[in-house]
């Protein structure tokens, strides 16, 4: 049987500002070693930090792999910012 997909890919890019530069560099030191780990042949993703805003962008090939990458970014960066409170 042959699949016919609707979608070749989809792309997605979202920022998280934070209060400050120093805070956004530790959040983002603390997921960007995620990314080796996320990387697979459904998705892949790219991080980048500018001053105090994180900017992740997803590229996978269909929504359940889009879904489960946005989750975990969203899990890894609570994560991150709640240890700093502490």
């Amino acid at each position: 049987m042959v699949e016919n997909k609707i979608l070749k890919s989809i792309e997605t890019v979202f920022t998280i500002e934070l209060t400050d530069n120093r805070e956004a560099e530790i959040v983002y030191n603390s997921i960007k070693p995620e990314i080796s780990f996320a990387r697979n042949e459904r998705s892949t993703s790219e991080i980048e930090l500018n001053d105090n805003t994180i900017l992740i962008k997803i590229f996978s090939n269909d929504v359940v792999s889009l879904r489960a990458s946005i989750n975990s970014y969203v899990r890894w960066i609570k994560l991150s910012t709640e240890i700093l409170k502490i």
